[in-house]
């Protein structure tokens, strides 16, 4: 489970067995937080890609990481308002 301290709550549970194909899980998770830094430093090990935050193609500031069963989860906050 998760939470951001401010009500905000995300469980995540594994799939049922035989449900996905080992690293081909299609969903994923976009969590829209404030403290992209404070956050990847907490996750510094787990990180996707250059391991650091960045501003993407998207207009978002944000990381990614590997969550359960390989679920995507990124983390980011529009570029604008930062």
């Amino acid at each position: 489970m998760l939470a951001d301290g401010l009500g905000g709550q995300i469980h995540l549970n594994p799939a049922v067995a035989g449900w996905l194909v080992p690293g081909r899980n299609p969903f994923g998770l976009y969590l829209y937080r404030e403290d992209v830094d404070a956050l990847a430093t907490v996750f510094r090990r787990e990180l996707l890609g250059s391991g650091d935050p960045s501003d993407k193609p998207w207009d978002m500031y944000e990381f990614a990481l590997n969550g359960p069963d390989d679920l995507l989860v990124r983390v980011g906050w529009p570029t604008r308002l930062r």
